[in-house]
């Protein structure tokens, strides 16, 4: 707008300036002022112009800055009802009424998935735990041939994996819907020191060495939940990748953490192992979202998160904004 100001004012002093010049070239002196006389009602109308398109722009901008206030204040878990101030623009009632509509529909498909995501969440549980309950009782039952014990075995094995598969994508579901808005203010040192803790029996099953070099202490504002839970699939991957009698080294400086560890050799395009379901492994338990789960969390958070595979040696790199 500072720009349009500009070039009125320097139209109108060059047209007046022209016109002074070319009334003195070609004019007596009496001509010359009526010339100038003139002169002042243009004056007054360029300037009058210059008020007129200045208040309608400073009027548009203020609709627009009305829209944008309340889109940023809008919270598809809100129930609150968006309202817009009438408009003495026609076609600004136009899109604020087509904006309500936007936000009715989106509002509705988001309760509509969220009930689905529950509903189905409570109506998968319950028969995985019938399974699994009668699994262990048949199990643990006598005289049963290997043949049977093996078919229970495949049968509690694969009802474990759907349950976790089903706790993964309702996990899954909730960080894209932001459901983790509980923001603090979070230690990454004391959240790396408590899941390695958690998996400490883990670690001595597997004979795995644990190296630490953590720098100085430093804390992001996030979810101390979603935090525990991107450094809890990390080492578990960690953890299930590793080789015997491996090792694990969690180096930490300024606002960068690199988890590296030994391994076997990577087949697959390190990028893909960010998609779901996808597994570089045949290990049963593995479900191919831990890697997902990370990548989700880090991109809610800013968070740089880069894999490195190089003869054996897996590393991944955070960086922290």
């Amino acid at each position: 707008m500072n720009r349009i100001n500009g070039l009125y004012a320097a139209i109108t002093v060059m047209a007046i300036f022209t016109g002074l010049c070319l009334a003195s070239y070609f004019f007596p002196q009496q001509l010359l002022t009526f010339g100038l006389i003139s002169l002042i009602p243009l004056l007054i109308l360029g300037i009058g112009l210059r008020m007129i398109t200045n208040r309608r722009i400073q009027g548009l901008r203020n609709q627009l800055t009305q829209i944008i206030g309340t889109l940023e204040e809008f919270d598809v878990d809100e129930p609150k009802k968006v309202i817009f101030d009438k408009s003495t623009y026609p076609l600004f009632n136009e899109l604020n009424e087509s904006i309500l509509e936007l936000i009715e529909r989106i509002r509705s498909n988001y309760q509509a998935n969220r009930q689905f995501t529950q509903n189905a969440s409570h109506e998968l549980q319950t028969p995985l735990a019938i399974i699994k309950g009668h699994g262990e009782i048949l199990l643990n039952s006598p005289n049963l041939k290997e043949k049977e014990i093996t078919a229970l075995g495949v049968i509690l094995q694969n009802t474990n994996r759907l349950a976790k598969l089903n706790h993964a994508l309702i996990l899954l579901s909730k960080i894209e819907n932001n459901r983790y808005s509980d923001v603090e203010t979070v230690s990454i040192q004391h959240v790396i020191s408590k899941i390695l803790s958690n998996f400490k029996d883990l670690i001595n099953l597997q004979e795995i060495k644990v190296e630490k070099d953590f720098g100085k202490e430093f804390t992001v504002e996030m979810s101390e939940t979603l935090a525990e839970i991107l450094f809890a699939n990390l080492f578990q991957n960690a953890i299930r990748y590793n080789v015997e009698e491996g090792f694990i080294r969690i180096q930490i400086q300024e606002r960068t953490v690199t988890i590296s560890n030994s391994g076997e050799v990577l087949e697959v395009a390190p990028a893909s192992l960010f998609k779901r379901f996808k597994r570089e492994s045949t290990i049963e338990e593995s479900l191919g979202l831990g890697l997902s789960i990370v990548q989700r969390i880090c991109e809610l958070y800013d968070i740089k998160i880069t894999y490195q595979h190089q003869h054996g040696l897996h590393q991944l790199i955070l960086v922290f904004p």
